[in-house]
């Protein structure tokens, strides 16, 4: 099965978060995404990067030089952009 972001119009599938367990962080991921509450959302939900702002990944420069593989979420990331 192939995972996908579950923002609704985007079918992404690199570069893909699991929600927060942090309760806060995730109530406000789920208001951004428009969803409102977890029974909503499928087992494995995730958010693509592009939903998320440059500073909001905790190893961006090393992301881009080449020193990492994958972008780190900051703890307290919240998606912003290309938002429903």
């Amino acid at each position: 099965m192939v995972r996908k972001c579950s923002v609704v119009g985007r079918s992404g599938s690199v570069g893909l978060h699991s929600f927060p367990l942090d309760l806060e962080i995730r109530r406000q991921w789920l208001r951004s995404i428009g969803v409102q509450d977890n029974s909503q959302l499928p087992p494995g939900a995730v958010v693509c990067n592009q939903h998320f702002t440059r500073d909001s990944f905790a190893n961006m420069m090393e992301f881009e030089m080449g020193y990492s593989a994958r972008l780190h979420l900051k703890r307290e990331a919240v998606p912003t952009v290309a938002l429903p």
